[in-house]
């Protein structure tokens, strides 16, 4: 039995294809009913299969009691004036009438794989994109509808029938499938209602659209605006356009190649160049094929159409054409089109003036014109004239013959000029069209002839590969193309470096992911990318990726809600079916291109490609299904996977987040954060602390509540203050939460803590009268609670403002009467390096005084207080010393001790400190000599600084003194060989 996805011969009472896991009878999505893998109708209800792969029926999609979410498109159809035609007609006449209308009607829809719904009264509700979704969804439905009004217009056509006319009104947007009171299917959401309300204001005899659904199909049709309108129960106006026929493109990028909308092209060097060594043999006379291969929206159609463009000052012949989803079942559809571009048909042509440009084209091949017209008008939909008489062939020898004129006239036309035959989409090539490709394959090998065929990786090629043969497997862009893309996109539109970094991450390299996906943020207003939400255009498309997966898709959507990357073992924990089971779905999604694979099974592990893909099977969830989900995972992690459990306390967190488990969630983020500050790793702490704090947020207010919020809170500005410096927006925000709730609890040494963190952020600010009065209230609360760290802190802001308020003689006053309590071994091991800070500033004070030789030792204890073991201790304890050598001039090692300080800061992030380190590092550079980086480095750490000091920017300008003197040096030096020369 051979399988109708991959062609692989399978034993006859196999139900799985042994290659790629495809069931082998094709499940009718209707009835449910088994039919033959090349079945092209149910057997039992006549409803059209797809057999492009497998799919799920119309029971499978709604088995869970759940239900799912769905981006749909739905098409409402309902007869005008139908009261009126009822009244004249006998009620079986009637009756008649609606079933003849109904049949028709179902027959469009399923002809383009739409789902009939439900009839209600004389209406037709539809559904495309359920129970399998498809790439093309809208566009299905517009065809659709505008083939209803022709089956219409044929109905009355026929003597003595009623004269029918119809409206259709068509919508897209999320729905919610799933049972309804009853046992029947239902569909929950907007879509329906809104296609149905479109259609009513749809004129008789037309179909109307949404503005939702035209943003899915625009430039697929010509459509007329009919502007905003009000409908019926809808809150705001609906911009609603009429479809008045297909507009001839074969798809979005044909639409986007018109309107000029292309990005440039990015990477794909090595294949283009690939394309570029056949083209030279082809046009040397040894025919060759390209078979270019790739998922949907991975670029093909734009690699050919730069190879195009590369080649065109080369003189040659260029056809094309594309196999088309809605065409699988018409012969030689994409052969018709290649013809009439290589005979150079005008659409304002008559019969006539196409036969002689037929007849000239078949000359110039040296093809036998009187035997080759009667073979190829009826393929061109030609009148056969009287001069030529009509094929006596029988059919079967017939297409023979015309099989081989057909090659026949590609070869000669290739000896004439060098020919390139670029056909698109061979994986809804027709049957008759690959006869005639396998057969240019074989016999163009001496031609000045390149085959350049696209198509996605189900497509399984009929020819055995030979020399002169060449496949290019598409991959994805790595990061820097797919960030040249975005910035490409975004055309001068600012984004920041965190929106471009979260659009690389979801979509996975896949170039028409990443322009739907940037495009979505500019049109949004909102230069950011959060949650998961997924461009309306690529809906479609990544629904359809799943849903022809068959079972497989629920495996996606449980190891989604595990993450974007989860092992065998917590799967199978987490869904517990037959290992054999697992495994063939695993397959299936690993075959599919969905997902990585490492190691064997039970010791593999996976990974999702692009995270679009993750969000889409999760998004298809129902958010009570996610929740369910997401506790089973926390509650299986909880208990069997301990190591996991402690060693990422962060994913355990999540899922109880996700679940709704408060207070074990509030538990495990707190841990999360103690954990990540405990490695130096304080981002991740300050977001571990602040997800504790947002939960603890969502309890009712009381005491409780709000002494936890204040431990947290305390956690968070000191993460704060590690990673973002005391002047950032959020610090200040923080503060003032976190004192709020200080004064709340009437606890005087967390009220004097936040009353020193206001004070630091003040002198930061260069708030210099409120930072001195802060300090002056900080250290009265910290003697009258007679507590030494806090003491130790209230003393270390006195120096510190004091010190920029050149009030050195403060300085020391501070220092001196602090010595009792700087030993304190909180304050000392405090992860915010106070005591660094301390014997930091007392070592500049003391140079400020001239007293070089208590500076050093000042540095050396503060040196020898540093916790090694922590980056910040380190990285200010660089940045201290590196200062106080600047102003002894032992520039040498300031370098090193500046470069160390900043690769700490860039390591672990600590941005106002490597803004800092720059302007230091760079005035060393300038002062050895090397002025220009030196500028370039002061320029570029006062640009990130935020809020420089008035040291940082006297900085530039000492540089920019000795660039001066370097110069009059070279003046004087010049000045003096030519002396000595004269």
């Amino acid at each position: 039995m051979l399988c109708a996805k991959c062609n692989c011969d399978n034993t006859a009472d196999a139900r799985y294809c042994n290659q790629c896991a495809a069931p082998l009878n094709r499940a009718c999505p209707e009835c449910a009913h088994p039919n033959a893998p090349d079945a092209k109708f149910c057997s039992q209800c006549a409803v059209a299969l797809d057999t492009t792969g497998p799919t799920r029926t119309k029971a499978e999609a709604a088995d869970s009691p759940t239900g799912e979410r769905r981006h749909l498109t739905v098409l409402f159809c309902d007869l005008v004036g139908s009261t009126a035609i009822a009244a004249q007609l006998d009620p079986e006449e009637w009756r008649e009438t609606v079933a003849g209308y109904h049949r028709v009607a179902a027959e469009a829809i399923t002809g383009f794989d739409g789902h009939v719904a439900k009839y209600l009264g004389d209406g037709v509700m539809a559904y495309f994109g359920w129970p399998a979704a498809h790439d093309n969804d809208a566009e299905r439905a517009a065809r659709a509808g505008l083939a209803i009004l022709d089956a219409i217009g044929q109905l009355n056509e026929q003597p003595g029938h009623a004269k029918l006319s119809a409206r259709v009104g068509i919508d897209s947007g999320p729905v919610v499938v799933g049972k309804g009171a009853g046992n029947e299917t239902e569909v929950f959401g907007d879509a329906p209602n809104i296609a149905a309300r479109v259609q009513a204001a749809a004129e008789p005899n037309t179909v109307a659209i949404s503005d939702a659904t035209h943003r899915l199909v625009s430039g697929l049709f010509i459509v007329e605006d009919l502007g905003a309108q009000v409908l019926k129960g809808i809150e705001r106006p609906t911009h609603l356009y009429r479809v008045l026929r297909p507009s001839g493109a074969r798809g979005r990028f044909d639409v986007a190649t018109a309107a000029g909308g292309l990005t440039p092209f990015v990477g794909r060097e090595d294949e283009l160049r690939s394309l570029m060594n056949r083209w030279e043999r082809a046009r040397e006379g040894e025919g060759q094929v390209a078979l270019i291969i790739g998922e949907a929206g991975i670029g093909k159609s734009r690699l050919v159409r730069r190879f195009r463009e590369q080649i065109i000052a080369t003189p040659h012949t260029w056809v094309e054409a594309g196999a088309g989803a809605f065409f699988q079942n018409t012969p030689f559809y994409p052969v018709t089109e290649m013809l009439c571009e290589l005979v150079g048909w005008r659409s304002n042509q008559s019969a006539e003036e196409q036969l002689a440009q037929l007849e000239s084209a078949l000359e110039m091949a040296e093809l036998k014109v009187a035997e080759a017209i009667p073979l190829i008008v009826p393929l061109l939909n030609l009148p056969l004239p009287a001069k030529y008489p009509p094929s006596t062939l029988s059919p079967e020898r017939q297409r023979s013959q015309l099989l081989a004129t057909l090659v026949e006239w590609i070869v000669g036309s290739a000896r004439v000029q060098p020919l390139v035959i670029a056909t698109e989409d061979l994986h809804w090539v027709d049957p008759s069209t690959l006869d005639l490709i396998q057969l240019l394959v074989e016999q163009g090998t001496a031609a000045q002839l390149l085959l350049l065929y696209t198509a996605r990786p189900e497509f399984r090629a009929q020819w055995p590969p030979r020399a002169h043969h060449t496949q290019l497997n598409l991959g994805r862009l790595n990061a820097r193309d797919s960030r040249t893309m975005i910035a490409q996109v975004a055309d001068h539109k600012a984004l920041s470096d965190e929106t471009v970094a979260a659009v690389v991450e979801r979509t996975g390299g896949v170039p028409l992911f990443v322009e739907e996906l940037t495009r979505a943020v500019l049109e949004s207003g909102d230069a950011k990318l959060g949650g998961r939400e997924i461009p309306a255009t690529l809906h479609d498309s990544l629904m359809a990726r799943l849903d022809r997966l068959g079972s497989a898709k629920e495996v996606a959507q449980i190891g989604a809600v595990i993450g974007s990357d989860f092992s065998y073992e917590l799967l199978h924990a987490i869904h517990p079916i037959a290992e054999k089971d697992l495994q063939r779905a695993l397959d299936s999604l690993a075959d599919a291109e969905l997902l990585y694979v490492r190691g064997i099974a039970p010791d593999a592990t996976y990974q999702f490609k692009h995270a679009l893909i993750r969000d889409a099977a999760y998004e298809a969830l129902l958010k009570s299904r996610r929740k369910d989900l997401h506790r089973l995972v926390a509650r299986t992690l909880d208990a069997q996977f301990l190591t996991l459990k402690d060693a990422h306390p962060e994913v355990l967190a999540r899922h109880w987040t996700e679940a709704g488990e408060i207070e074990p969630a509030i538990a495990t983020w707190s841990r999360a954060g103690s954990n990540a500050q405990a490695r130096s790793a304080f981002v991740e702490a300050q977001e571990s602390y602040q997800q504790a704090v947002a939960l603890v947020n969502s309890l009712p207010e009381s005491p409780e509540r709000n002494s936890r919020e204040l431990e947290l809170r305390q956690s968070v500005v000191l993460m704060l203050t590690l990673s973002k410096g005391w002047v950032a927006p959020e610090m200040i925000d923080a503060i003032e939460r976190t004192a709020e709730l200080a004064e709340k609890s009437g606890n005087l040494a967390q009220l004097g803590d936040l009353i020193i963190r206001r004070g630091f952020a003040a002198h930061f600010s260069y708030d210099y009268p409120l930072a001195i009065a802060l300090a002056d209230q900080a250290l009265d609360l910290a003697i009258r609670d007679d507590n030494p760290a806090s003491l130790a802190y209230a003393r270390l802001l006195q120096m510190v403002i004091r010190y920029q308020l050149g009030d050195l003689a403060g300085v020391e006053k501070h220092f001196t009467a602090g010595l009792k309590v700087f030993d304190d071994p909180g304050f000392i091991q405090n992860p915010a390096a106070t005591a660094v800070s301390t014997f930091g500033t007392a070592s500049w004070n003391a140079w400020v005084l001239g007293r070089a030789e208590v500076a050093r030792e000042r540095m050396t204890q503060m040196l020898v207080i540093a916790n090694r073991d922590n980056p910040f201790h380190m990285m200010l304890s660089g940045h201290f010393a590196a200062v106080l050598l600047v102003g002894l001039r032992e520039y040498e090692r300031a370098g090193t001790l500046a470069a160390q300080a900043l690769e700490q800061s860039e390591k672990h992030q600590f941005p106002q400190f490597a803004a800092y380190l720059r302007c230091t590092l760079g005035l060393v550079r300038a002062q050895l000599g090397r002025v220009t980086e030196g500028i370039g480095l002061i320029r570029l750490g006062l640009a990130t600084a935020g809020a420089p000091s008035h040291y940082q920017t006297s900085y530039l300008a000492a540089a920019q003194g000795t660039r001066r003197c370097h110069c009059r040096s070279d003046r004087d030096r010049r000045a003096s060989t030519a002396d000595q020369s004269r």
